[in-house]
Order: structure tokens, then sequence, then C-alpha cells
């Protein structure tokens, strides 16, 4: 498919966002237009779909994604699709499997419907994908043409994950505001839609403040329905996903997720969460920055939600094998890193991880 995407291009969102508790049972009535839909979903994520919605099986043939996100997985996807004839995409799951669809619509050239089974990420509002290989290692960030025409968003069907699930989220979100600030503030070329991602990540950042300890404890105590719930859902998804949409590579990543991306490199880091390694990442970006009191000043919110702050409570060994691994990967030329902190070494990097150890 010939197009021209550029990271600099505006992308405002899916087609059309739907945050209504009790939607994902009304799946069926945004897809009246396509004769041939198939649904692309993974194990827990359609046991939570059948489960919520009180069904016995699908409405449309399904294929399940192996979980990598990689290329090679959204390739069989995409060939087993079209051998159902498929004329839409319906992903059901969390942000691995929304990502995984997004490649797989694009190499068909097919509508995308999404509906998240988990708010760990804004994966399923962005016109990106995150591709890892086998080993969970990641790869890149290939930008889409399209961007799904409905993102169906039941927080009545979010809040039925287990808490630790969202905050993950939580830490996705909140280096929104930290990896695009210092990026915007050196900048001296905003263009109104920067400054409105700008504002966008700083309005992240106080809603996640303001309602996470709320929400969390209405969903530790089984109250779905709860307004802290649905606004902490909304700003994980929709609002932090409106400031990768308008303000570009800008304010897609720069210090945390490149650290996320360099832990990726250590065995056993998968069994964290990508939110949790991204939370960590911040706290090491601001080291960096040189400003290890602002670090500071985020721990008692990271403990007081159960984000990590330590390799230990990462469950990864603290070496200096494991920190150079890191650090080089993270500190290398082109280095989105290098956006928020112009000519970052690997040293620094290792000292800040030594320094946020140490808290």
């Amino acid at each position: 498919m010939a197009t021209n995407v550029q990271d600099s291009d505006v992308r405002p969102g899916p087609n059309r966002y739907i945050s209504t508790p009790g939607v994902a049972k009304e799946v069926r009535k945004y897809i009246e237009d396509y004769a041939h839909p198939v649904i692309i979903t993974g194990v827990k994520s359609a046991d939570a779909f059948l489960d919520y919605t009180g069904e016995d099986e699908f409405f449309a043939p399904v294929l399940r994604y192996d979980g990598s996100s990689s290329e090679r997985n959204a390739r069989e996807l995409a060939e087993q699709a079209k051998a159902l004839d498929a004329d839409a995409i319906i992903a059901i799951g969390a942000g691995k499997l929304s990502d995984t669809a997004k490649n797989v619509a694009e190499m068909m050239n097919v509508d995308l419907i999404i509906v998240p089974t988990l708010a760990c990420a804004c994966a399923a509002y962005s016109p990106y994908s995150v591709n890892y290989d086998d080993e969970h290692r990641f790869l890149g960030v290939p930008v889409h043409p399209r961007q799904s025409v409905a993102l169906l968003v039941d927080s009545a069907l979010i809040a039925q994950a287990p808490p630790e699930k969202i905050v993950g989220g939580i830490g996705d979100t909140v280096a929104k505001w930290y990896e695009s600030a210092p990026v915007f503030e050196q900048a001296d070329d905003l263009s109104v839609f920067d400054r409105l991602a700008y504002q966008g990540a700083k309005l992240s950042h106080d809603l996640l403040l303001e309602e996470s300890v709320p929400a969390l404890d209405a969903l530790r105590a089984g109250d779905y329905a709860n307004g802290h719930v649905r606004t902490l859902i909304d700003t994980i998804i929709g609002i932090a996903g409106t400031v990768g949409g308008f303000g570009g590579v800008r304010a897609r990543e720069s210090g945390a997720h490149t650290v996320h991306d360099g832990l990726t490199r250590i065995p056993g880091s998968a069994e964290t969460m990508h939110g949790e390694k991204v939370a960590y990442g911040v706290l090491v970006q601001l080291v960096a920055e040189g400003k290890e009191d602002e670090a500071r000043n985020l721990l008692p919110f990271y403990n007081k939600i159960g984000l990590p702050h330590s390799w230990k409570q990462m469950n990864l060994p603290f070496t200096d094998e494991n920190l150079k691994t890191v650090a080089d990967f993270a500190a290398a030329p082109g280095s989105p890193f290098h956006a928020a902190v112009p000519d970052v070494t690997a040293d620094q990097i290792i000292d800040a991880m030594r320094t946020v150890e140490a808290f």
C-alpha cells in the first residue's frame, strides 16, 4: 500500500471513540457493514470478553495471536484472515494484541475495530505498533497509515481485570508528561498542535495523580461503575493517545521508553509489565536530566499504587553487565533518549540507575 506517512503528521485518533459501560456487549452493531469480519484475540482476553458478555462463543471467526507482538505473527494472522476473506479485523485484547491487529489490518488494507480488555497503555488509540522479536526484545515502532474506525472502550469490562494491570497503564501514562515536556521545552518551533500535545500530557499527569488512588480503591472494592475508574481508563487510553497523536515523534517517547526498550534485552524482563518498566525509566530519565528531587518526589505515588523503582522490584539482577546492556542501548546514536537529554552517555545512564536503586 503506497503511503507517505510521516512522524510529524497530526494523528487525532480513531475515527470513533466510544467510551460507554456496556458497549462491549454491542460490538455487532458496529460491524453490520462488513460481510466477513474476523476476530483476533488472545486466551485471557477471549475468556474475559466472553465472561463479561455472557456469550458461549464469538459472533465471528476467531484467530489467536501468540502473545509475541511480532511482525512474524502478524503476517501469519494476515494469511489466515485472507483465507477467511476478512473485510474487517476486530481486535479484542490488551496492548500487544492491539499492536498486532494494527499490523494485520495494514497488511490486509481492511478496517479495524478495537475492543480493549485492559487499560495498560494507549496502544488501542495510537497509530503505531510496538514490535518485538520472539525473545521479546524491542525491535521498532512502525507508524500505520490508518487508525481504527471504532475504538469501543467499556470501562465495566476493563475494570474486571486484576487492579495491578491498570497500575501498568498508569506507569505508561505518567511517562507522557515526563518524556515529552523536556523535548517540547527545548524546541523553538512549537506548532499549535505541539502545544495541544504539551497541555494534554500535563492534563494526563494531573489526572493520574488525582484519580489513580481512588480508582484503585474502587476497583479493589469491586465498584466497577465508579466515576474515578472511568476517568482513569479514559486518561490511560484516550488522553494519553492524543498526546502522541497531536505531538508526533516529539511526544511519543524519549528517555523512559528507551530505558524500557533496553530492559527488554535482559532475560526475564518480560515478566514485568510494559508500563512498570516505563515508570522505572521515568525515574532514570529524571535523574539523568539532573532532576533527582523531582524523581524522589514521585516515590510516594509509586509506592502507594505499586509501581517499581528498583531492579529488585522487577525481579531482575542488578549487575554491572545488565546495567551496561541497558545503558548502551539507551544511549546509542539516534536513541530517543537524546531528545530529552542531548549528548547523554551510557555512563550517565548507569550512574542514574545506580542513584535510583539507592532510593
